[in-house]
This record gives structure tokens, C-alpha cells and sequence, in this order.
């Protein structure tokens, strides 16, 4: 695996192998449907298609082709896209459709300092940490190396959020990788559809023991969950960002905490030592506000630490 800053050429041949996978196939017919009806003169809008399956979605693509953004073929099926109101009309009534959403402004969460940090006694060798953010600078070394840009740059980080992220994830884990996918511009946000974009990314390109840093707002959108849930059963360990003082687990092993990036670091120590764990044997290790039951933890505790030690 790559460890230097800059774009590698394996990882220029992965992006570019992204951009045309998430561009529009071109050789689609459109069978029937929405690509007979269009409506150039009516005001569009941008929308988040979830389809039941692929199979679905390549259809609807194929039938909708000249106006979608995205299209996304692994963390999720589905697409961006621009609906007219009687398009938007039709595809809530079209049964290969699971969800539809406007596509929004994604915004970075800020992150705090735990109380006490892991004890794990390990250093993230061997283990990669995908940053999903504003992009990287150039403080990180050969441990760093910028992966995907959803936004069409080359992941430079004109904002700084994203570096900071990194950094923070690096000072507990300095041995880990750190993989930059760049979703938000310069202007400090995002799209809903570029972060799709980042996440699926890291579905189709993640290898070996994984971490995946979303420090970013985003509750409430289906096809984000729908996405961090691939990326889980992928494999890959999913952090994100909360702002309400709480850590929480979902049952599949994704963590939601005001600690994200040290908590992401701390999972990567916890990694090296484990690589074969899965998200939802990490996701035991955490002492964390329980969702729903799913893990465990000594309520004599703060809810805020990080990392069990698991008797090592």
C-alpha cells in the first residue's frame, strides 16, 4: 500500500476508474418512462434516487441518463439526479424506488478531546483510516496519501477541517494510513451526493483492516445510512460525528460520537492487534452509550472513553 502524500498512480487509476463508474453509462437505452416524457421548460431540483437493487437502479439510470449526477454501484443503488415536480411525482410511485430524497448541504462537525485516551498498546501499523472531509495537507509524511476527490480537485485541503480530522486520528494511531476522500469544496460544505460518492469509493477500493472518519453532519438521509451500513458489512469500521455529547453503537457496528477522529485512531490501535475483527467485534470494545442494548458497558463509567482494553 502507498505512503506518501500525493496522488499515487494506483490511486489516479482507482479515481479515475470511480469518476467513470459514477458518471452516467452513456450506452443505456432508455426503455420506457421518464426519458419519453422530459421537461426542459419546468424547474429541476437535486435529488438522491435510492433503487431496490442495482438492477433497478441501472434501469432508472438508463431511463434518466442525460440529467443524473451520480451514480453510484456499491455502497448503495442509486443516483443524483435532477427531477422536474411530475418526475419527482412519478418516481415516488415507481416501485423499483426504495427512497427519494433532495440532495442538501453537508456541513464538518467540530470534534472534542475524550477524557482519557485508549490504553490500547499498539500504533495502527498496517491499518488504513479513510478521512472523509475537506481533504489533507502535507503535515503527515509518507503515512498520508490523498485517494479520491468527489469535488474534481486533486484533494488538496483549502479549508482545513479535513487536515485537522487527520491529524487528530494520527496523534492516537501514527503508525495507520491515512486516506484522504475529499467531499467538501473550499467554501467549508458538501453535497449529499459527493460524500455517496466518497463512501462509494471506499466500498469498491477498501482493503485489509479499515476505518472510515466522518466528521460531518448528514442524520436523518437514508442513503447516507444505507451507505455507512455497506461499508459496515464491507468490512470497513465506520466513525462519525455527533454534536450532542453522547457515543452511541448501532446494533451493525457503526459509531456515532463527539470524539470521532480519536475514536477512529483508537479503533485502527485496536485493528492492528486484531486485523480479522469485524465492525461489530470492534464495535463490543467500546465504551460507549448503548443503542438499543447492542453492546457492552460498565455504566460506572463515562460514556465518553474509548476503546476497552480486551484484557491485552
Amino acid at each position: 500500500m502507498p505512503r506518501r502524500l500525493g496522488l499515487p498512480s494506483v490511486y489516479l487509476a482507482a479515481a479515475v476508474a470511480t469518476a467513470a463508474t459514477t458518471a452516467v453509462p452513456l450506452a443505456m437505452t432508455p426503455a420506457s418512462g421518464l426519458a419519453l416524457h422530459p421537461s426542459p421548460l419546468e424547474p429541476t431540483r437535486p435529488y438522491i434516487v435510492t433503487a431496490r437493487d442495482r438492477t433497478a437502479a441501472r434501469e432508472l439510470v438508463g431511463e434518466m441518463r442525460w440529467r443524473v449526477r451520480r451514480y453510484y454501484t456499491s455502497a448503495l443503488p442509486g443516483f443524483a439526479t435532477f427531477l422536474t415536480a411530475p418526475e419527482l411525482t412519478e418516481l415516488r410511485g415507481d416501485p423499483r424506488v426504495r427512497t427519494i430524497e433532495p440532495d442538501r448541504q453537508i456541513h464538518p462537525l467540530a470534534s472534542s478531546r475524550p477524557a482519557r485516551a485508549s490504553d490500547v498498546r499498539a500504533s495502527g501499523s498496517g491499518v488504513t483510516v479513510y478521512v472523509v472531509d475537506s481533504g489533507i495537507g502535507a503535515e503527515f509524511g509518507g503515512r498520508a496519501w490523498r485517494a479520491f476527490d468527489a469535488t474534481g480537485g486533486a484533494g488538496r485541503d483549502c479549508g482545513g477541517h479535513g487536515t485537522q480530522v487527520a491529524s487528530r486520528a494520527h496523534d492516537v494511531a501514527p503508525k495507520a494510513g491515512i486516506a484522504s476522500v475529499r467531499v467538501l469544496g473550499c467554501a467549508g460544505s458538501g453535497t449529499l451526493a459527493d460524500v455517496l460518492a466518497g463512501l462509494d469509493w471506499i466500498r469498491r477500493h477498501a482493503r485489509g483492516p479499515s476505518v472510515a472518519n466522518l466528521s460531518i453532519d448528514g442524520s436523518g438521509s437514508p442513503a447516507l445510512d444505507r451507505a455507512t451500513r455497506s461499508l459496515v458489512r464491507s468490512g470497513v469500521f465506520v466513525v462519525g460525528a455527533t454534536d450532542n455529547g453522547t457515543c452511541q453503537v448501532t446494533q451493525d457496528g457503526r459509531a456515532y460520537s463527539p470524539h470521532a477522529p480519536y475514536l477512529a485512531g483508537a479503533a485502527a490501535r485496536h485493528l492492528e492487534l486484531h486485523p480479522h475483527a469485524g465492525p461489530a467485534t470492534l464495535a463490543t470494545w467500546l465504551e460507549c452509550t448503548a443503542a438499543r442494548g447492542a453492546i457492552r458497558q460498565n455504566p460506572s463509567r463515562r460514556s465518553n472513553l474509548l476503546v476497552r482494553d480486551g484484557g491485552l
